[in-house]
């Protein structure tokens, strides 16, 4: 299969969403190209280089990105905002003129009927809902329930793609097409940083209520 690639410096998730803002002039043509054939791109995390100028080096594995709403500007920039399809690795670069295209093959993830990975998958749900909460305190905003996927691999790509962990952590997940190794990993990443966050969360909750005695 045949897909336009765009490297950026984000990684997109199945199910996710992304806001992205089009203004070089190779990205306005492919754009308006996939609007016209009513076909997706593909996102793909920079390995080295950067977003503008000359083509950067991706990572082979990625995502499709259906482009779910289009605002025009001035100069034919584009706001798009798009949502992650299914995961595909790159097999071969057809051009890179004027902008990257390749030969794709589409990724199938595993799930079906793993007792352990619906284990995981309550693991990594509770853990995730903790993590959230945490993050609230921590900004000192109000708690709110979180609704999540109950399928374990839904669950797996929508814990990743909101984790606050680097690039090529992301990437780590989005390439393991095991639902039961990445609910594993996240129940890892989550464990460690509810660790972190929640002697920071009771330090914050002290200095604020040291604040509202000053004010008295």
């Amino acid at each position: 299969m045949e897909l336009p690639l765009f490297p950026l410096n984000t990684v997109l998730f199945p199910g996710a969403t992304l806001p992205l803002h089009i203004f070089e002039e190779r990205y306005k043509l492919m754009i308006r190209a996939c609007i016209e054939e009513q076909r997706p791109f593909g996102v793909l995390l920079i390995r080295k280089g950067f977003e503008v100028g000359q083509t950067a080096e991706p990572f082979e594995v990625g995502t499709t990105a259906h482009i779910a709403r289009v605002d025009h500007l001035d100069e034919g920039r584009l706001n798009l905002l798009c949502l992650g399809g299914q995961r595909f690795r790159t097999v071969g670069v057809i051009t890179e003129d004027p902008y990257l295209t390749g030969e794709v093959e589409m990724l199938d993830t595993t799930s079906t009927d793993d007792p352990k990975a619906k284990e995981l998958s309550d693991d990594a749900g509770s853990l995730f809902a903790e993590y959230v909460r945490l993050y609230l305190a921590m900004s000192n905003q109000w708690a709110r329930s979180i609704e999540m996927p109950g399928e374990p691999d839904l669950l797996a790509d929508f814990i990743g793609s909101r984790l606050g962990v680097n690039p090529q952590t992301k990437q780590r997940l989005l390439e393991e097409l095991s639902a039961r190794t990445r609910l594993a990993l996240e129940v890892q990443i989550l464990g460690e940083a509810i660790r972190e966050m929640t002697p920071r969360v009771d330090e914050s909750r002290i200095a604020r209520w040291h604040g509202f005695g000053v004010m008295n």
